[in-house]
């Protein structure tokens, strides 16, 4: 059962990779590998050395067919060895590393410039356990291989309680609700991951290599195959083993559900961009050349002599048209965002001028923030996708109420809250707020571009947007864009 969850969990981690291709999803199979190599040669060790009941097999190996595979491998004894000792020396590196790269906090950040200082005493461990080295070094002399033995378990268990301890304090330094949310798996991840490991990690490649030396099997001996613990104590170390197990695999399946959504999302919506801009195009140069024409002829009539309100208005309507079939253009067309340092508050005041502009009676609540927060950013376009949010949120209320926006450091981001009382969003139509001509609103009054335009101005500021059901009714839609310059403080 054991061998079968963490194989499987090696098994998402490979799929994983191939999809994600990223540091991330490298960095994860790298663990699920050397956790596999560590607990696979183990129960090979175990299949090899007997004497486990058969209940005790079962929870291992889950069957016997494996088991007998395992006891009949051709391996030396240092081979195996040296198989134990790889997985369980690179384990603790690589679970510290997946823990920096999960983690935003200013000091997890600078330490991943120096993921190299970890990685020393792994290898030196490795060198030690060389099987020719360790047998011309520690065999002879019970001191040293004391030192080999307890060295090396308390540097292992000290990276792993490091590991834990930045995933713990990393949860703790969010502020957001729905990215705590969001962490838990990570953490279960790591944490489930860890305690397998340290349940195991005592049994030292030593007591491989030196399995005829019954003073050092009598020094330390299997814990965990120990025919004198209680079976109470016994059952607790199996159903814990197969539990974390468990709880690793379904978390791991759910923090790459999440990922692999996303990407999927994004990859929809830029297949049905592209699929509207072809139509689109063909319809705005045709729209546009006929209402080119259409200001030909109103100039015609102005330099006959043709005057009046009619002529005004219809002077007025047609060059609007023109305009927002250029924005529509603009909208769907490909753009090159020239980024510049500006300050956060200059984008806001301008968002507040579109929204106003819009709605003149709009109402609009601001917590107060810091005004010095700097952001690269293309200024006009980014308010104006800041603005789409406040006025959707707005009309969604029937204009009546009031918009709250709450601004505030998320780390190395900038977290914009926009929050309306409207009705909110049904959860059907969650995935198509995003899609380019959608709009549940009056069709004759806008294009439905509004929500897809802003996601993707967003996306191109390298910044992202959500949205969430708010207590008490309404939608809350954050926005996150990275922070220029780096947070100081923090541990």
């Amino acid at each position: 059962m054991l061998l079968i969850i963490i194989l499987l969990m090696l098994i998402s981690s490979i799929i994983f990779l191939l999809f994600a291709r990223n540091r991330r999803s490298l960095l994860i199979f790298l663990m699920m590998s050397s956790l596999s190599i560590f607990i696979i040669s183990i129960l090979i060790y175990v299949a090899k050395k007997g004497g486990i009941a058969d209940d005790t097999s079962l929870l291992l190996f889950g069957f016997s067919s494996i088991r007998y595979y395992f006891q009949y491998l051709p391996l030396t004894l240092g081979q195996l060895g040296y198989l134990v000792a790889f997985g369980r020396f690179t384990f603790p590196f690589i679970i510290i590393a997946n823990a920096l790269d999960f983690s935003y906090f200013d000091f997890a950040v600078k330490m991943r410039k120096k993921i190299y200082y970890f990685a020393i005493l792994p290898l030196i461990s490795l060198v030690l356990y060389i099987p020719r080295i360790f047998e011309t070094t520690a065999t002879k002399q019970t001191f040293v291989l004391k030192i080999f033995i307890y060295g090396s378990r308390t540097w292992i268990f000290l990276y792993i309680l490091i590991a834990l301890f930045i995933m713990v304090y990393e949860y703790y330094s969010i502020t957001s609700l729905f990215f705590r949310r969001r962490f838990i798996p990570k953490i279960l991840i790591l944490a489930s991951v860890a305690i397998i490991y340290s349940l195991y990690a005592p049994q030292d490649p030593a007591q491989i290599y030196l399995f005829y030396k019954n003073d050092y099997m009598w020094m330390l001996g299997l814990w965990y195959l120990n025919k004198g613990l209680s079976t109470p104590f016994y059952f607790v170390v199996m159903v814990l083993s197969i539990s974390c197990s468990f709880v690793g695999f379904i978390s791991l399946i759910k923090y790459m559900s999440t990922i692999l959504d996303q990407e999927r999302e994004e990859v929809v919506l830029k297949q049905k961009a592209r699929a509207a801009s072809i139509g689109v195009s063909a319809f705005i140069h045709g729209t546009k050349n006929e209402l080119l024409a259409s200001r030909v002829l109103i100039s015609r009539l102005e330099k006959s002599g043709v005057e009046g309100s009619d002529i005004e208005a219809l002077k007025s309507l047609n060059d609007n048209l023109i305009i927002r079939m250029q924005r529509l253009y603009s909208t769907l067309r490909e753009q090159t965002m020239k980024l510049s340092l500006v300050s956060l508050d200059s984008v806001i005041n301008k968002a507040l001028e579109i929204s106003i502009a819009t709605h003149p009676d709009i109402k609009i609540k601001i917590t107060d923030y810091d005004k010095k927060i700097l952001i690269l950013a293309s200024s006009f376009e980014l308010a104006e996708a800041i603005s789409n949010i406040i006025i959707n949120g707005w009309e969604a209320m029937k204009c009546d109420g009031k918009i709250e926006v709450i601004i505030r450091l998320e780390r190395l981001w900038v977290s914009i809250s926009i929050l309306d009382r409207g009705p909110g969003i049904p959860k059907a139509l969650k995935r198509k707020i995003w899609e380019p001509f959608y709009s549940s609103k009056n069709s004759s009054s806008n294009w439905g571009m509004g929500m897809y335009y802003s996601r993707k101005i967003i996306n191109s500021h390298l910044g992202s947007i959500r949205f969430e059901k708010r207590d008490g009714g309404g939608t809350i839609f954050q926005i996150l864009l990275p922070r220029y310059g780096r947070l100081k403080g923090g541990l």
